[in-house]
């Protein structure tokens, strides 16, 4: 019982000694807040666009395999330009390589993708026309919004018809349902059937500023009022450019199945390919790569956050080294009657842990406001999670116990006698 009291009076004694110097002791405490929370909100918008890269990539499939075309290094197709023509890219014969050798294969579905213009009435804006397969929607993960998506007979009869994105169809079509209406591609009418949702992630080489430009049209009809080249036109010269495929998806059995297979695929593409006119994208290895990256961020974040907890302490032990050349005679009195050595370690040490324990929770609390500000702001998406509040408090916690231990030293070293002569 007696202990219970010693450690009652102890506690009280220091945080009375804090009360007394309010204003210091709540500039002291600022410190701790600042550090406390700048590291709450580095980590939680980390989180945040952690969690947005991988699930923009979880949409692209963990268990889909994807091969895409790409332009060839300039001067890998020097030469093609001498030509006027260059051909580059995935063929129809890698496709079927690819499917035949790669175990665990259970569909596939091919891309080619060409540059239109599409036109309703006096609107004319830039799109990226995608000739594919009625799967395409189910493997890209597309969410169809309204109307419907390219079925078989559409590709059989060569059918004139396309799905847009809803972003193309308010633009195109403004406050008509563009469902049933027709556009015009680079003079070709087509019959707009379907819209589907504006997807969160660029495909099929697609910069993020034609995202919001897809039309979707069947890959027969794509080959038949399109043709198999792609002229492209600079100044007063012209080239042709042939790529076959643009795209291909395969859908793997399971996740184990796709780093397997990823292996295979580049393998059998470097050999039948003499220059770097593809790649070889793995959602499931995007994510792990992202997850390593977090944890990497992550920790610069904290230590970098760190710092303003550790200027934060250096501040708590000048304040506390002040306070005990304030309190020399105080100290001097509780000795000669009687206090230990470690009573007035402690006493220090509870002033110390109170102030940085103070800060943290001033910091916690400005922690879980700035995130918030930070979505509704800057539209960042932000994650907040357990470790990410607790891992802070206690870091501030353990640096205030370091802080008063050299100034809780200092005063229980006092010489008790010299204590109590100072003035």
């Amino acid at each position: 019982m007696k202990a219970i009291y010693k450690v009652t009076d102890t506690l009280l004694l220091g945080l009375h000694s804090i009360s007394v110097h309010k204003f210091r002791s709540f500039l002291t405490a600022l410190g701790i807040l600042f550090g406390v929370w700048s590291v709450i909100a580095m980590l939680a918008i980390n989180e945040g666009a952690s969690y947005e890269s991988q699930q923009a990539l979880r949409e692209m499939g963990t268990d889909n395999l994807i091969a895409e075309s790409i332009k060839p290094p300039p001067e890998e197709s020097s030469a093609a330009r001498e030509r006027g023509a260059m051909s580059y890219g995935l063929t129809h014969d890698d496709v079927r390589s690819l499917a035949d050798n790669i175990p665990g294969v259970l569909r596939y579905v091919t891309v080619h993708r060409t540059e239109k213009s599409a036109q309703r009435g006096r609107r004319s804006i830039h799109v990226q026309v995608l000739g594919t397969s009625p799967t395409y929607l189910e493997m890209a993960r597309l969410r169809l919004t309204a109307g419907r998506f390219l079925s078989p007979a559409d590709g059989i009869r060569a059918r004139n018809c396309c799905v847009i994105t809803q972003s193309l169809g308010r633009r195109l079509f403004t406050y008509e349902d563009p469902i049933g209406q027709t556009l015009r591609l680079d003079g070709d009418s087509f019959v707009v059937i379907g819209l589907v949702a504006e997807p969160s992630r660029s495909f099929a080489g697609i910069t993020a500023e034609m995202i919001n430009n897809l039309v979707f049209v069947p890959r027969e009809t794509d080959v038949e009022r399109f043709g198999r080249y792609t002229i492209l036109r600079t100044g007063s010269s012209s080239m042709m450019e042939l790529v076959q495929v643009s795209q291909v998806i395969l859908q793997m059995a399971s996740e184990e199945a796709v780093i397997e297979g990823a292996k295979i695929a580049r393998s059998l593409l470097v050999r039948r390919h003499d220059k770097t006119d593809y790649e070889v994208t793995v959602p499931l290895e995007l994510i792990e790569q992202r997850r390593k990256q977090r944890r990497l961020w992550n920790i610069v974040f904290f230590f970098i956050a760190s710092v303003s907890l550790v200027v934060g302490g250096i501040g708590i032990m000048n304040v506390m080294l002040a306070s005990v050349n304030e309190r020399i005679r105080e100290i001097g009195i509780r000795r000669a009657l009687g206090a230990k050595r470690r009573d007035i370690v402690v006493q220090f040490l509870v002033e110390a842990v109170t102030l940085t324990t103070v800060g943290g929770l001033m910091g916690i609390a400005v922690g879980m406001l700035v995130p918030v500000i930070v979505e509704k702001v800057l539209k960042l998406k932000t994650i907040i999670s357990a470790p990410t509040v607790v891992l802070p408090f206690i870091m501030a916690v353990v640096v205030g116990l370091v802080s008063g231990l050299y100034p809780a030293k200092r005063a229980a070293d006092l010489d008790p006698i010299r204590a109590l002569r100072h003035e």
